[in-house]
């Protein structure tokens, strides 16, 4: 039994990190190097990234940057640093930022605060707006590093962080990284982390600290009457897989699944490509198949709340133009389903079994705290009110913010409020959708129940994480017999044993920098302990000795040895020695080393030895020259070469033609403000009332995803759309983002390649695809960079020539910037600034916006339209030709004119004479 000990720090309050030695180890680490932290849950993360943060705001100072996934763990991160922070300037030296705070607000708050806590979404948001910097941020840390991923707001973060820095290092801690190398490292090449520190629970020295935790599987049986709603499913399903199989796109035997079925809807979507016919109907049963397959998984596995919600779900997106899930959903079948599970009772035993577990801990243990989790929100409703009807459990709800199918969700406010009801004892069961999975420090968790196995080792790991955090905790599994609940929790436990085989590959294949030096890296830490004072790393040192002395043993010598040199005098007593083999030291015993073997070039000692070696060597001379002459022509060959087309890439030279693009601020929420800021663009954030990315005076940038794009063609915006496009700008450019424009659902290749033709050709619109987002900013940077050449290389009034104009009334709320931010147009708003436009000759009753202006930049196209339709009218009169018509319109300009004319006027027009005037009159007042 060891004393309690504490750490002491010039910017940490006393008594409140306790001095624990494998959390010292990690903090050097962290400190010496970017580093990915993966300990177990529970095992204290949160105060090595506390101790990090101190160090570094002590011995490098700036601001320091926390960011989480979640609200309520951005609040648990504030309210701990509030408290445990020493020397704060004042009362906004701690501050946290969310998403329901406005813009402005978050830019003073990051002004005035030393530590920031925030979601990522907003940190990114800002940076791309640029309204917070963070080239003073002197320390990130990512908080459920395994988000960093892909296009996550968080790994985007780290992107901005790392270039514009000025003195970077980031920690990013998990408990669970991803269960392959390929996602381990995404997360570390994203952070731009350079080492993984990770420790089991089973090390010696976190096993005193690791409380108790039990884990174990309850087997529930299936009520018959489920059984029985799910058998006609199965055959419907049965059928529409051998109909697949048939038509040779399922080439699976045996009960379908999920993964089967996306490898058929590849072949499928494959065949659509090729234009082969029947692929289209395919695609619909493929579509239909996977429904049922997730409805009777859903019967089976969680019972008749998760269906009923489920099926309430496909109702709303038919509803909302789905149609293929309207299609699924007004089959007789399963309107007739969706009838009888309203009706109905919940009848799988996993709901009374969990009412069972959860009184049976609160009547051996009333003081306890309990957490279910659910994936379904009417699962989360019909437990709470079972719950509720015991009358011996204070059950509290926890769900996601957004409102859905008459299920309101819950604010931020209320969220925090139910935590801190849980953590007071208020409310002793927080029944949770996976909105309450990661992070949350409940620290009197002593049950956790998942109502189902989650698949995902990483969701396992999270929501195991809830109990065990500061005493002994036990898990039940609920897993429904013969149901996919088995495989799902087979494939959870597999996943978390490769997730440790990848970590320990990847940290392998890192290494280690080797110019660390914990002491010198640790030397502001202190730890008190029983009244005595003494350094962190001897307390660290001294633990591992005590704890595992075969560890000890071998970090006193690799670990505190700087350049060979031993700095801690006291250590086998070697002061001032330096090593001179280190790696035989640690080399196992018997194993041959690389030192045991005589070198290649030691030097001759024999005469006739040393004559002959002179000799060769000036051969291998000769050889070299020969070859560095090659190498200097291959090299002009490649100058030349890169001469000739180095203009193909103007990404290469960015820094010789700065540009700008203006971003509409709903396009924060997605990854394209972020590399354009990355690749030095000069991003400016505001509200658009036309298109997404605006270059220049005159390029204008509407981007469409496919789905977007196949969405409004089906409901008629299209068109619409694009014209008033074309009347915002002189260059309009629609840009369609994604791969599969023409294997979309329900949409005919025809139907989408006459949609273009009308783009392309009719309206004159040009249309550019591309495939993800980076290829989408990397195309804008480079139409930016050739328009600001382009305009770079005209004279001023050349410039203004090719500007829009200066006849639109900035004033009209059509054309103003609004703040970002701020509230849109309402729809009266909308009508007034239409019929103003109409008015002031800007616009058509079509609401296609036009431009005039004497510079000539009409919309020449429809005028010519105009025109022609106007020549038409006259030649079909009696007596007029071609040239008389036009020569009638040349006069009067208009047919109404020409109506309100009277004969001596018409006859001043060459070619029409008394007799004509009088026909032409006749009949246009007739």
């Amino acid at each position: 039994m060891f004393m309690a000990a504490f750490i002491e720090h010039p910017r940490l309050t006393a008594e409140s990190v306790e001095a624990r030695a494998y959390q010292i180890e990690a903090v050097a680490d962290c400190l010496g190097a970017p580093t990915l932290l993966v300990l177990p849950t529970a095992l204290g993360k949160t105060p090595i990234e506390w101790m990090v943060l101190a160090e570094r705001l002590h011995s490098v100072g700036g601001r320091a940057l926390i960011i989480a996934p979640t609200n309520a763990l951005v609040n648990q991160h504030f309210e701990d640093l509030k408290a445990v922070i020493k020397d704060q300037k004042s009362e906004d030296s701690v501050t946290s930022m969310s998403g329901s705070i406005d813009w402005r607000k978050r830019q003073k708050r990051w002004d005035a605060a030393e530590i920031i806590v925030a979601t990522p979404h907003v940190i990114r948001n800002d940076v791309n707006r640029g309204s917070i910097d963070l080239s003073d941020v002197t320390i990130l840390v990512a908080d459920e590093a395994h988000h960093s991923t892909g296009k996550h707001s968080s790994a985007e973060v780290g992107d901005l962080y790392l270039q514009t820095a000025d003195n970077p290092l980031i920690l990013g801690a998990t408990a669970s990284p991803g269960s392959t190398r390929e996602q381990v490292e995404e997360v570390c090449n994203r952070l731009g982390l350079r080492r993984i520190h990770s420790r089991s629970a089973e090390n010696a020295l976190l096993s005193p600290y690791a409380a108790g935790l039990q884990v174990k599987e309850v087997f529930v049986e299936v009520d018959d009457g489920l059984k029985l709603m799910a058998a006609p499913l199965q055959m419907w399903l049965e059928h529409l897989v051998d109909q697949l199989r048939r038509l040779g796109y399922h080439v699976h035997t045996g009960r379908a699944t999920s993964t089967q079925l996306n490898e058929t809807r590849g072949r499928i979507q494959g065949a659509i490509v090729r234009g082969e016919g029947l692929a289209y109907n395919a695609a619909r049963q493929c579509a239909q198949a996977q429904r049922l397959l997730n409805l009777i998984g859903y019967l089976l596995s969680q019972g008749v709340a998760a269906s009923r919600e489920y099926l309430s779900r496909l109702k709303n997106s038919g509803d909302n133009g789905d149609k293929g899930a309207s299609a699924f959903f007004n089959d007789g079948r399963i309107t007739q389903l969706f009838e009888n599970l309203k009706q109905s009772p919940e009848l799988h035993e996993k709901v009374g079994k969990t009412v069972n577990l959860v009184l049976d801990q609160l009547q051996a243990h009333p003081e306890s705290r309990v957490i279910i989790f659910a994936h379904f929100r009417d699962t989360v409703n019909e437990i709470v009110r079972r719950l509720e009807d015991s009358g011996q459990a204070k059950p509290e709800r926890f769900v996601g913010q957004s409102s859905r199918d008459g299920s309101a969700g819950m604010t931020q406010k209320a969220q925090l409020e139910g935590l801190k009801r849980f953590r007071e004892g208020k409310c002793n069961v927080l029944v949770a959708t996976s909105v309450g999975e990661e992070g949350l420090d409940v620290p009197r968790a002593d049950l956790v129940v998942f109502y189902e196995p989650v698949g995902s080792e990483i969701r396992t790991i999270q929501r195991r994480g809830r109990t065990g955090r500061h005493r002994a905790g036990t898990v039940y599994v609920l897993i429904a017999r013969d149901t996919r609940d088995e495989g799902a929790r087979a494939s959870a436990l597999f996943r978390e044993k490769k997730m440790k085989q990848a970590i320990e590959k990847v940290r392998r294949n890192m290494g280690r920098p080797t110019d660390d030096n914990p002491v010198e890296l640790l030397k502001s830490f202190k730890v008190r302990q029983n009244g005595v004072i003494g350094s962190a790393h001897a307390f660290m040192m001294s633990e591992m000795k005590r704890l595992a002395p075969e560890l000890g043993e071998l970090t006193a010598r690799v670990k505190t040895t700087v350049e060979g040199q031993i700095p801690d005098a006291n250590i086998d007593g070697n002061k001032g020695k330096k090593y001179e083999n280190v790696p035989s030291r640690l080399r196992p015993r018997g194993q041959t080393g690389l030192d045991s073997f005589p070198s290649s070039v030691t030097p001759p000692t024999i005469e006739g030895e040393q004559k002959e070696s002179n000799d060769k060597i000036e051969d291998e001379e000769l050889d070299i020259n020969e070859n560095l002459a090659k190498l200097a022509v291959r090299a002009a060959e490649d100058i030349v070469q890169a001469l000739t087309t180095e203009a193909i890439d103007p990404l290469a030279h960015e820094a010789d033609i700065p540009c700008r693009i203006i971003v509409d601020h709903r396009e924060l929420n997605t990854s394209i403000a972020a590399t354009l800021r990355l690749q030095g663009v000069d991003v400016d954030v505001k509200t658009l009332a036309i298109g997404d990315f605006k270059i220049g005076d005159r390029v204008l940038v509407e981007r469409k995803r496919v789905r977007d794009f196949v969405d409004s063609l089906l409901d008629g915006r299209l068109l619409e759309q694009a014209h008033r496009l074309i009347a915002a700008a002189p260059r309009p450019l629609l840009l369609i983002e994604g791969g599969g424009l023409f294997t979309q659902r329900a949409v005919h290749n025809n139907a989408l390649m006459g949609a273009l033709a009308t783009l392309t050709i009719d309206l004159g619109l040009p249309v550019v695809t591309t495939q993800d987002g980076e290829e989408t900013a990397r195309f804008l940077i480079i139409a930016a960079r050739r328009e600001q050449a382009l305009l770079g290389a005209l004279t001023k009034e050349a410039r203004e020539r090719m500007k829009f104009g200066d006849e639109i009334d900035q004033s009209n709320p059509w054309f103003a910037n609004q703040i970002p931010g701020g509230s849109g147009l309402d729809e009266k708003t909308k009508i007034d600034a239409t019929e103003s436009l109409i008015d002031s000759g800007l616009a058509t009753d079509q609401k296609v916006i036009l431009k005039t202006s004497k510079k000539g930049t009409l919309d020449l196209k429809d005028e010519k339209q105009n025109q022609t339709n106007k020549l038409h009218l006259l030649e079909s009169l009696p007596n007029i030709g071609p040239t008389t018509a036009r020569r009638l319109l040349e006069h009067f300009k208009s047919i109404e004119a020409i109506t309100k004319a009277d004969e001596a006027e018409l006859c001043q027009v060459s070619g029409v004479g008394p007799a004509s005037a009088r026909t032409i009159l006749e009949v246009l007042r007739k």
